[in-house]
């Protein structure tokens, strides 16, 4: 009782201070908005109304035609905000709707300000699949990433226009904005109450600032059109006022920056050009601030009432019943860090993400590539990404070559047929030795079946010294040490004695094993490795499978000397010979992306992920015949309240 009181006493201060900070927030608005009316007030004392009122009048339709035609830009590129940040944030809305809903939200707020409020209201009302706090989240999105372009577009422009003012100031945005963008283009996370969020990579920066350049620069060209011909003002001195007041508008948080747009602009602007200049803005308020906002409200009040559909409790874009496929090395998903994607067709890719690649890794499964990599490409561009392959067999790199992606060998799967494999040949002498070695030296075998018990404990430690030794463990693309992962793999385990020296792990498929993990320290003897796989080998042909892969070895420890390929393994040499010790069979592997640059950056991004792998996220084991949905970085909230719309 005494704690359910504290955390109702902690809530309750904790909403407090929220409403304070609003209320604070909601006075400077007011205390600012306040400053620039009266400065307004004063400067409209000294115009002739009458003046104003003849230039105002004097608007041509042509030039009502041209300010519309610009409105229309400008609010196009409106809309693209929304449909970026939604492919950002991973919410799933089809850009057509975002796109809507975005433009009616920023419509409605910008005239009646609190544009938090309003536009989250918005797009609460247009978007039914989206909670309150969802809308709030996109219109936080969009404001924040509008702000960050609005900064960058005017310092360029003060920078490029020899007569724009504030030379130093911009520089120092232009260079301060350059810095910040690292961390997205790195594919860094912010910690924000214990959650982490995902930056904007490169792709949706880039988008992102040249939308704010279509649209302000768009917006501008409205007020540009509506100003009276004689008043002869060059579109270069228009435009850095413009943006500047525009900033001050948004800084005061008045309704469409009333008052402190007017006296920046009338500041900045030549003097003896106030009656027919505030004329204009009057025009300009109207086409761009009043027309869009009644068209907005409109659409936001017009959309057909429907009934809700129960909430989705899964998305068939990440998750999938299935048995084991062909690929054993798809069991990778129940490590948490990947996802499958399905085709039409109904093959699978399993799939990664990087901060500027969606990369399939290997083969669909159930093949059908041209289909496979056509959905690729498709899921890659909603998610702001490049399509990339990474380790696909000859068959997917051809079918990426007719689609126009560039190729190249990355690696060679070595893999061999447990039924027939024998140490008694030449080529395996060197394997042979090593295993008498193991065995002089008293190492002893077991092995544990999926859901089998392990040794937890002393595994960790085992993983915990190889690592140590190795400079931490891989991931992306290779599995790292969890009991929940291991759990649903077949595990060979080492021993001297009764201490635990080594073990190595396989993912199983319907048709083939593949090794995943190889742990060993210090204390194991010669050999140790080559016996975990060897016993692995003898199990599986006892089984009856065809084919065991001892994954795959990077091509450039074999023999080129690719950038890229040192790239995705600087360190190689000594597991190509481990492996070549079992005489297999080598399958060429490649990667493949829509360009040259584009395989390069990709490449780098995939060592990254294998070399410098995230957290492993923490959840349930899923059950044996499904494969785990990955944690969404966007979560869905339960069907809202009744009077959401639901649009097509």
């Amino acid at each position: 009782m005494a704690k359910a009181t504290t955390a109702l006493a902690l809530v309750q201060a904790e909403a407090a201070a929220g409403q304070r900070r609003v209320l604070r927030r909601i006075g400077l608005s007011l205390a600012l908005a306040s400053l620039f009316l009266g400065l307004l007030w004063q400067r409209l004392q000294t115009l002739d109304l009458a003046e104003v009122a003849t230039a105002f009048a004097s608007v041509s339709p042509a030039q009502w035609g041209l300010a519309l035609a610009a409105t229309a830009v400008s609010f196009w590129a409106v809309a693209q905000y929304d449909v970026t940040l939604h492919r950002h944030l991973g919410s799933r809305v089809s850009p057509l709707r975002a796109g809507r809903a975005g433009a009616a939200a920023i419509a409605v707020s910008q005239t009646l300000g609190l544009g938090v409020v309003t536009g989250g209201l918005v797009r609460w009302r247009m978007l039914p699949e989206l909670s309150l706090w969802q809308a709030t989240q996109i219109t936080l999105a969009v404001t924040a990433s509008f702000l960050a372009g609005w900064a960058v577009v005017t310092a360029c422009t003060l920078l490029l226009l020899p007569a724009a003012p504030f030379k130093a100031a911009a520089l120092a945005v232009v260079l301060l904005a350059l810095v910040l963008t690292v961390p997205g283009l790195l594919g860094l996370r912010l910690r924000w109450r214990d959650k982490a969020v995902a930056l904007p990579n490169g792709f949706t920066l880039a988008r992102v600032l040249g939308l704010t350049a279509v649209d302000t620069i768009a917006a501008s060209l409205v007020l540009f059109a509506l100003c009276p011909p004689d008043l002869a003002l060059p579109f270069a001195t228009l435009l850095p006022a413009f943006l500047l007041a525009l900033g001050a508008g948004m800084v005061s948080g008045a309704p469409g920056g009333v008052g402190a747009f007017e006296v920046v602009l009338l500041a900045l602007l030549p003097g003896g050009t106030e009656a027919p200049l505030l004329a204009a803005m009057l025009a300009f308020r109207g086409c761009y601030y009043a027309l869009p906002a009644l068209v907005g409200a409109a659409l936001a009040s017009l959309a057909p009432q429907r009934p809700r559909a129960t909430a989705r409790t899964s998305d068939p874009m990440t998750s999938v019943a299935a048995p084991m496929p062909h690929l054993a090395e798809f069991g990778l998903v129940h490590q948490g860090t990947l996802s499958l994607l399905p085709t039409p067709e109904g093959a699978v890719w399993l799939t990664g993400r990087t901060p500027h690649a969606l990369v399939a890794l290997r083969d669909p499964m159930l093949r059908a590539e041209a289909v496979a990599i056509a959905t690729l490409k498709t899921q890659a561009k909603t998610e702001g990404r490049l399509p990339c392959l990474y380790k696909c067999g000859a068959r997917s790199a051809a079918a990426a070559r007719r689609l126009g992606f560039a190729t190249l060998v990355v690696a060679r799967e070595a893999h061999l047929d447990p039924r027939s494999f024998t140490t008694a040949t030449p080529a395996r002498a060197g394997l042979r030795r090593k295993l008498r070695r193991a065995q002089s030296a008293g190492l002893r075998l077991t092995s544990a079946a999926p859901n089998d018990a392990l040794p937890q404990a002393a595994m960790a430690q085992v993983n915990a010294a190889w690592a140590t030794a190795h400079g931490g463990e891989r991931g992306f693309s290779m599995g790292r040490f969890c009991p929940r992962y291991l759990s649903r793999q077949w595990v060979v385990l080492a021993w001297l004695g009764c201490d635990l020296v080594g073990f190595a792990s396989f993912h199983q498929g319907a048709q083939e094993w593949t090794l995943d993990l190889m742990r060993q320290t210090t204390a194991a003897p010669d050999g140790t490795m080559q016996a975990l796989v060897a016993a692995a080998i003898a199990e599986a042909g006892r089984l009856g499978l065809p084919r065991l892969s001892l994954a795959a070895v990077p091509e450039a420890t074999l023999k080129t000397h690719a950038i890229l390929n040192r790239l995705l393994s600087p360190h190689g040499a000594g597991l190509a010979q481990f492996k070549h010790s079992f005489a297999p069979r080598w399958e060429r592997l490649y990667l493949a992306a829509p360009s040259r640059p584009a395989l390069l950056l990709c490449a780098a991004e995939i060592a990254r992920a294998i070399h410098r792998p995230g957290p492993l996220r923490p959840g349930p084991s899923p059950r044996r015949d499904e494969f785990p949905a990955p944690q969404a970085e966007y979560e869905f909230a339960p069907a809202g309240a009744a009077w959401h719309s639901k649009a097509d």
